[in-house]
């Protein structure tokens, strides 16, 4: 699609469209069944090397990465499971109320992934904390569509199923995006910036936030796992700022008579 915030904007990455369907072109990139990825890879195909990837619930087996993306949610499948989940997200071993199932978990787990296990993400400062974000916090969606697709948004049709469109940005970049959702939107809060693991900055609650009469956009790639992923891909000073659809086509109408045709932005855009 042609997007009006694009042409103004004239970003230096690739905004990428989050799409729900139940076919994917050919060619399309997945992880191989049983093997691991992250979702943040899908994402960042899409906006440095122009590619379209895809999720499923074959392809992706973190349980953090199926629900960020809305393949349902098993953090508190069973109470083993919350413990683990919250230890994981707090402070790893010493968080954990089943020590022995932990290290057995720990001990199963790839080699580069123990430390995170041992350390836990720190997320959360208390397990009670991280459980009370599994269960109260997080949103939860188990979707009907067979896929969750991330495509270049130039490379997507208008009328496919966007659920939302994440801009990389840099902080030129991120202070046009605001200043213009703050422009259709009432009140002065126009971005949320939710505690959580970044898959789902890029997905599960800009899903939560469509919903919403007044949806807001979603700031992410603020965790240690996101910036390793954008140090690799894209730069440092890069953030993600994920518009939810109908966030994204109001700004959509209102970007050729916006904070983007003011001489001083012009000054500012495309460096």
């Amino acid at each position: 699609m042609k997007s009006a915030i694009v042409k103004n904007l004239r970003p230096e990455f690739e905004p990428v469209a989050v799409v729900w369907s139940d076919t994917i072109p050919d060619g399309a990139f997945q992880f191989k069944k049983g093997k691991f990825g992250c979702v943040l890879n899908l994402f960042a195909l899409a906006g440095t090397n122009g590619k379209i990837a895809a999720g499923s619930r074959e392809s992706i087996i973190c349980t953090g990465g199926r629900a960020a993306l809305g393949f349902g949610t098993d953090f508190d499948a069973s109470e083993n499971a919350l413990d683990l989940h919250a230890a994981l997200f707090s402070k790893g071993l010493k968080s954990a109320e089943n020590k022995a199932a932990y290290q057995a978990q720990m001990a199963a787990a790839p080699k580069n992934w123990r430390a995170m296990y041992e350390y836990g993400e720190r997320r959360h400062c208390s397990p009670e904390l991280a459980k009370a974000w599994i269960l109260h916090e997080l949103p939860r969606y188990d979707i009907v569509y067979r896929y969750v697709v991330f495509k270049p948004l130039r490379r997507t049709a208008v009328d496919e199923n966007i659920r939302a469109v994440i801009f990389p940005v840099n902080p030129v970049e991120l202070s046009g995006l605001v200043t213009l959702a703050g422009s259709v939107m009432q009140g002065t809060d126009p971005v949320r910036v939710p505690q959580g693991t970044d898959c789902c900055s890029l997905s599960a609650f800009a899903y939560f936030e469509a919903e919403s009469a007044t949806p807001k956009a979603v700031m992410g790639m603020l965790g240690i796992d996101g910036r390793e992923v954008m140090r690799r891909r894209f730069r440092d000073e890069i953030l993600t700022l994920t518009l939810p659809g109908p966030l994204f086509f109001r700004m959509e109408q209102e970007a050729d008579d916006s904070v983007f045709q003011l001489p001083s932005w012009k000054k500012l855009a495309g460096r």
